[in-house]
């Protein structure tokens, strides 16, 4: 490239920035790269993707993480809290989730084979709602996951998330017992006028007992909260803020609300949201207070309360560009094997309607939904969406996978974040800065423009294809009940 063009180029990445600073942001960080619109529902062998993982893996397991999901929640009004963009079913009752705990074993004894020398570094169990288990059923679903991971041990992070109504001592001391150390709580907002807007019954003090359960019982702990929510003013947001920082819980996550698909909040309350501008700046006060009260920011999003920061923190991120894996166990679980420059590997999804999940298992089938398999580019784009949300970008770890260097590969949108002050370059890493971190789905979507589009041109091709497919299916039908003119 020219000196001339990269200026060129340079210029196209700043009006590109400049035209969408002051529209409301997508945020797409936790699908990593394809997003799962992009997914094919055509089978997935797992018997394809489980040699080429053994192939991998030989002489050096990569690290290995893994997600239990739950698919129940509690019916609100507004329905799904109002915001809620993931798939959940409706909880009726607790023999509900005993049900689905059996379906899960069976999901497990199909893949224990493959995991035969494998112990997760980190469990997260999440959902839906996992808190709505009855203290037994915490043993129980532990009980699964050790007959696949005999592994796991007291070292081994294991979390669960719920909400904080749900709580109780009973419940916590059982997770406990069943081998969890790690709560994750969504609060999302501790204003009770606020909470209302979602239909929750919860209160301040709920969250405050649970906090105080598990420091009593030695549990760590998490709380979420959300900014860019309906009605919220920046008073409100440092209010909440002051009040959970007093708790002295271990880690914060400060998120900014997702507006998106036919959800309440999206479809009725989108006046009432702040404006892009204002949301901007509940980031910057929400990082500065709680940078300034002890907290590390580890992620974009998530504030760690330790002297230690290399101590380990769950986070939605990658470090580095070495190959790792997700197993994705449940209803909805997403898993990602990432491969190597020859085979790139795969991600793909479990059905996402519990119905399905439990047809597919009662055929003894893998109950995929819909998959992805990856090209290069595509996999060097999933670890840098993974690198910028722990906000910095390991240069040599890159090259040495990869064998490109990330800066020339993208140079004119590297220099574009370094004029704007959201971004430092060194021979060894990119890093983050200023509004260049709340601003990752921006640049996560300048980096990948080009190849979406042709994923979108290649989605756009397959769907005329199944069209005529299915027109000349009907064709033939209605041909071959014609009566015979012979």
């Amino acid at each position: 490239m020219t000196p001339e063009s990269k200026l060129a180029a340079v210029a196209r990445v700043q009006t590109f920035l400049d035209s969408r600073l002051e529209q409301r942001q997508v945020n797409r960080i936790l699908h990593g790269f394809p997003s799962p619109r992009f997914w094919q529902p055509e089978t997935i062998s797992i018997a394809d993707v489980m040699r080429q993982r053994d192939r991998w893996n030989h002489g050096s397991q990569a690290p290995f993480s893994l997600y239990v999901g739950l698919p129940f929640c509690i019916r609100t009004d507004p329905d799904r809290c109002g915001y809620c963009l993931f798939p959940v079913e409706v909880f009726q009752g607790s023999n509900q989730i005993d049900t689905y705990l059996e379906y899960l074993e069976r999901e497990g004894n199909l893949f224990r084979e493959f995991f035969h020398d494998v112990s997760p570094e980190t469990v997260y169990v999440g959902g839906g709602t996992p808190n709505l288990m009855r203290p037994q059923q915490y043993l129980r679903m532990m009980e699964i996951v050790r007959d696949v991971f005999p592994g796991l041990s007291s070292e081994t992070s294991i979390t669960l998330e719920g909400i904080p109504q749900l709580f109780t001592l009973e419940k916590l001391a059982s997770m406990k017992a069943g081998g969890i150390n790690r709560v994750s709580m969504g609060v999302q907002q501790l204003n009770t006028e606020l909470n209302q807007l979602s239909g929750r019954k919860q209160t301040a003090q709920h969250v405050f007992d649970a906090i105080r359960w598990c420091r009593q019982l030695g549990l760590q702990c998490n709380a979420d909260l959300i900014f860019g929510w309906p009605r919220q003013t920046l008073e409100t947001m440092v209010t909440d803020l002051e009040q959970l920082v007093a708790t002295g819980v271990d880690h914060i996550a400060h998120y900014e609300l997702n507006i998106g698909g036919p959800t309440d909040f999206s479809l009725n309350r989108r006046s009432e949201l702040p404006s892009p501008g204002l949301t901007r700046d509940m980031y910057r006060v929400a990082r500065d207070f709680l940078t300034s009260h002890g907290y590390s920011q580890r992620t974009v999003y998530d504030f760690q309360k330790t002297v230690d920061v290399s101590e380990f923190v769950y986070e939605e991120c990658q470090r580095g560009a070495e190959r790792q894996e997700l197993w994705g166990w449940g209803f909805a679980g997403v898993s990602d094997f990432g491969g190597t420059l020859e085979h790139p590997g795969w991600s793909y999804v479990n059905h996402r309607r519990v119905a399905d999940y439990y047809n597919a298992l009662d055929r003894g089938a893998f109950p995929i939904e819909r998959g992805f398999a990856r090209e290069i580019g595509d996999l060097r784009l999933n670890t840098l969406f993974k690198n910028l949300q722990g906000m910095q970008v390991d240069r040599l770890s890159y090259l040495r996978r990869f064998e490109v260097d990330v800066y020339e590969e993208y140079a004119p949108i590297w220099q574009a974040l370094i004029e704007r002050n959201w971004c430092t370059v060194t021979a060894e890493s990119i890093k983050l800065q200023g509004d260049g971190a709340y601003y990752v789905p921006l640049i996560q979507s300048l980096l990948s423009e080009e190849r979406l589009e042709q994923l979108r041109a290649s989605t756009v091709r397959a769907s005329f294809a199944q069209n005529a497919l299915i027109q000349l299916s009907n064709s033939e039908r209605l041909t071959s009940n014609l009566p015979s003119t012979g």
